[in-house]
């Protein structure tokens, strides 16, 4: 089955065509004197059944942080796997700016490593070790990342291809958080498919929505 293909592919990395962009307020405690390791970790459902995880680790290095991505979801039937996708992946940022990425991904068995690096205001994008190509510089939106109208082009990290992006604000909701009510700005992700994105007060991705081709309900719920 490869109607879920398109989903994952699109649930992984967003990007804009600047590569300028100002910290994310929750991540400010790893610029503090003491910083530390901070972990968004998402239980991925489907139709109210689990299948799987992703994790974002944001760790602190000198000049910015790095992010660690790693994503395992399942779908079987009967207790046999009809679809695997998984994911690992690094985000380096430094004063504000991407600077450099590496993933791998197996999607259902299209396996990819996706490389990428910012230089002289360029991104060089690197597919399975071939030469690279170059792009505007753009910022990895990563789902973690909060969104912005300006952010007008996707790369997905699955295989290293530019889409065309929308991104708009849907408005203020409050939501259910690790059991709480939490008020929450609601945004719009589209590049063809169609994804909702829900960020508190301090700019945490905090819930994830998209409708499969097959008309399931995918959300990321976070733990």
């Amino acid at each position: 089955m490869r109607t879920l293909r398109p989903i994952m592919a699109a649930l992984v990395l967003l990007f804009s065509a600047t590569g300028v962009a100002a910290t994310p307020a929750f991540l400010a405690p790893l610029s503090g004197q003491n910083p530390a390791e901070q972990i968004l970790a998402f239980e991925v459902t489907r139709n109210g059944g689990t299948i799987g995880y992703h994790t974002y680790a944001f760790r602190p290095r000198k000049g910015g942080f790095e992010v660690r991505v790693e994503a395992d979801i399942r779908v079987s039937f009967l207790l046999i796997p009809f679809f695997v996708y998984e994911q690992q992946g690094v985000e380096v940022w430094e004063n504000g700016r991407l600077k450099s990425l590496d993933y791998v991904t197996n999607d259902d068995g299209e396996r990819h490593a996706v490389k990428a690096e910012s230089a002289g205001g360029r991104l060089r994008v690197s597919v399975d070790g071939k030469p690279h190509t170059t792009h505007p510089e753009m910022i990895p939106g990563s789902l973690w990342y909060p969104p912005s109208p300006d952010h007008t082009m996707m790369l997905d990290p699955g295989d290293g291809s530019p889409t065309p992006l929308t991104v708009r604000r849907l408005g203020e909701e409050t939501i259910t958080v690790r059991g709480r009510p939490t008020p929450t700005t609601r945004w719009l992700w589209d590049d063809g498919l169609r994804r909702e994105l829900w960020y508190d007060a301090r700019q945490t991705l905090v819930q994830v929505w998209i409708r499969g081709d097959d008309g399931s309900d995918i959300y990321y719920v976070l733990k």
